[in-house]
Parts: C-alpha cells; sequence; structure tokens
C-alpha cells in the first residue's frame, strides 16, 4: 500500500513538472537582475536634472528639442512701448499768412471760391487779394506827389530831348563833343517815371496774398470783403509731408531712454521716426515727446496715431515677453543661462515687476515654462 501512495506522488509531481514546462515552452525570459540593474553614469549624465545648487543641468540636444532661445542683456538692450501721439505740423511746416497793410479782402485768381479749411493749394497759388485801405489825408498826399512827379517828368523829357538833339547836330558836323549829360538826363527821367509808377500803383493796385507752402489750409479766419488791419492772421497753411507727432508721457525717464520710435500706419506697416526731445505739460505733470516723420506720410493735423517707442534699460528693468515663467508653488522665476549646459533660477516677486541682472548676462526668452517643470 507504501508503495502505491509512493507511486501515485512520482507520477503527480511528473504531471506538474511536465505541465510547468510545456507553459513556458517558447517564451523569453528577461534576467530580474539585469533589469533592476541601475542606469549607466554616461546616461545619467545625458539626463536633464537639477543640481545641489538649484541650477538645472540641460544638455545641448534637449536644448534644441526644447527650443530654447536666450538673448544677452546689456545696458543698451531696449524694451518696447506703445503711445498714443497726435498729429502736428512742423514749425518750419507752418505758415501763417498775415495782412500787410490795411485793407479790404477780395477773392483769389479768377473770383473762385474763398479758401477753407482742408483746402489743398501749392506754392505760389494766390489765395485773396488784398485792396489797400489808404486814409483821405494819406491818398491826397500820394495824389500831390503823383503830379509833382508828372511835372518832373515833362521838365526831364525836354532835357534829353534838347541833349539828343545836340548830340545829332555835332554827330553831323563830324565834331566829336562827348556829351555826357545826354546819360545823365536819360538816368534821372528813368528814375522820376519809376518813382511816379510806384506811388500810382499804391492808389489804385491790389497786393496779392500768395501760398509760401504746398498743402492745406488749417484754418481761415477772414472772409472775402472782410476789412482786415495790418498785422491780422488771415491763413494758416501745413504741409502734410513735414507733420510731428506728440505723444504724452508721464515717465520722467522715458525721454532719456528712448533709443529709436517707429510709427504704427496699419498692422503690416511702420514708418521711421525721429525723436527730438520732450517738454513738460504747462499746468499739468507729464511730458510731451515729440517726433518727426523721417519720410512723408498721408496724414492729417489733429489725427491720433500709434507710436512704438524702443527705450533702453538698464539695471533694473521689466522682463521682456517669453523671459518669465511660474513654478509649481505660483512662484514666479526667469532663467539665466550661465554655461552651455546650466540654467540657474532667477527668483521675482512678480512677472511684472523688475530684475537685476549683471552686464553680459544671458536670459532665457524662450521655453523658460519648459525648464520650470524640471523638479
Amino acid at each position: 500500500m507504501r508503495r502505491g501512495i509512493v507511486s501515485a506522488t512520482g507520477m503527480t509531481l511528473g504531471v506538474l513538472v511536465a505541465a510547468n514546462s510545456a507553459a513556458h515552452e517558447g517564451e523569453v525570459h528577461r534576467d530580474e537582475a539585469a533589469a533592476t540593474a541601475p542606469p549607466s553614469a554616461a546616461a545619467l549624465a545625458e539626463r536633464p536634472r537639477r543640481l545641489p545648487d538649484g541650477e538645472l543641468y540641460l544638455p545641448k540636444t534637449a536644448q534644441h528639442l526644447l527650443g530654447i532661445r536666450t538673448q544677452p542683456w546689456s545696458a543698451a538692450m531696449t524694451v518696447p512701448v506703445s503711445l498714443v501721439a497726435e498729429v502736428q505740423a512742423q514749425p518750419a511746416a507752418a505758415v501763417t499768412i498775415t495782412a500787410p497793410e490795411p485793407g479790404r479782402l477780395e477773392s483769389g485768381e479768377g473770383g473762385g471760391s474763398w479758401p477753407l479749411p482742408g483746402r489743398t493749394v501749392h506754392a505760389g497759388d494766390v489765395l485773396a487779394w488784398l485792396s489797400p485801405q489808404i486814409p483821405q489825408r494819406d491818398a491826397a498826399r500820394r495824389r500831390a506827389l503823383v503830379a509833382d512827379l508828372d511835372q518832373q517828368l515833362v521838365i526831364a523829357n525836354l532835357n534829353v530831348d534838347r541833349l539828343g538833339l545836340q548830340g545829332a547836330v555835332n554827330a553831323d558836323q563830324k565834331v566829336a563833343t562827348g556829351n555826357i549829360y545826354l546819360e545823365q538826363a536819360v538816368a534821372e527821367r528813368d528814375a522820376l517815371l519809376h518813382q511816379r509808377e510806384l506811388v500810382a500803383q499804391s492808389l489804385n493796385d491790389r497786393v496779392p496774398l500768395r501760398a509760401l507752402v504746398s498743402g492745406r489750409v488749417q484754418a481761415a479766419t477772414a472772409r472775402a470783403g472782410d476789412v482786415v488791419a495790418a498785422g491780422q492772421v488771415l491763413f494758416q497753411l501745413v504741409d502734410g509731408s513735414r507733420s510731428r507727432l506728440v505723444a504724452i508721457s508721464f515717465d520722467p525717464e522715458l525721454g532719456e531712454r528712448v533709443r529709436g520710435a517707429k510709427l504704427r500706419l496699419d498692422a503690416a506697416t511702420e514708418a521711421a521716426l525721429v525723436y527730438r526731445g520732450e517738454e513738460p505739460l504747462a499746468g499739468t505733470p507729464g511730458w510731451r515727446l515729440l517726433f518727426d516723420l523721417a519720410q512723408g506720410a498721408a496724414l492729417s493735423p489733429g489725427q491720433l496715431v500709434e507710436v512704438r517707442v524702443e527705450a533702453a534699460v538698464d539695471g533694473v528693468a521689466t522682463l521682456p515677453a517669453g523671459a518669465c515663467a511660474l513654478e509649481a508653488d505660483g512662484t514666479a522665476v526667469a532663467w539665466v543661462h550661465r554655461a552651455p549646459e546650466r540654467f540657474a533660477p532667477l527668483r521675482l516677486k512678480s512677472c511684472a515687476g523688475g530684475v537685476q541682472l549683471a552686464q553680459g548676462d544671458r536670459l532665457v526668452t524662450q521655453g523658460a515654462g519648459l525648464l520650470s517643470q524640471y523638479r
């Protein structure tokens, strides 16, 4: 009976061994010791990791994959500042036309319509005529002067004729007298004739009021038929191709930090501006920043435009866009590229606050958020 039990037990173990062998037939098993072996030193060296001093080690291959971009920080670094500016005329392009003397205004060339604000004019165009208004006493004095000049011209003409005849007789007799008095008499007669024309013209002629620059009429303070005084402002002209942009700023240091400016004409077009300086606002805090267009543009006085100023930053300044990231605990941080594969975190109070950097530091401007994800 005992022999039968042993035989049965042996048969059972044989079946189990056979079953176990059949179950693993054709399978490849990994060495458990090899699976749990630590990575090699070379593999660890190529993995991004935080170093004990808090800096991040990031191989160059990983930098390329993450698209990390840096920018050198210097005293000449600039940040964009957007301002709203009003278009005005440059002082040299704004012309005021005044009445040279008292008189009555008349319409310009061809009796056309009176030039109103917004009308385009060209240099030399007659905007209006001024008929001088002469006081009666002055007009009587001028008429008397004309009569006196007429009398002097009669005598002057007689002298010229007499000396001319005398010279002709001497020429027939072939006598060279060298009469020099004839030329003097002719010069005196011509001078009297010119003087008489000027005085007579002052009594009857009109004075043309011409446009001194090409542009537009900005203001017309008088109308045809008005009687104006000497020096009274009649027209204001502006040359639209020479515009000045005036922007208001409340930053006392912005004017000193301007390194360049552009006028934003549309979403894809900008025009270069020349910075002329700043001046304080009258009776209120703030400064007026003055810019001139480097090239002509179709602008009208009073128009509001956008000006993008490049302002220099030094020492403590606002971070460029993309340079600030948030850590897992919500702390703002910027990354400085200390070495080819080392990045140091720079803790900030907020992304809107200032940052203190040294000359030559390279600041991460693209991919800072990816660096902050490494623990």
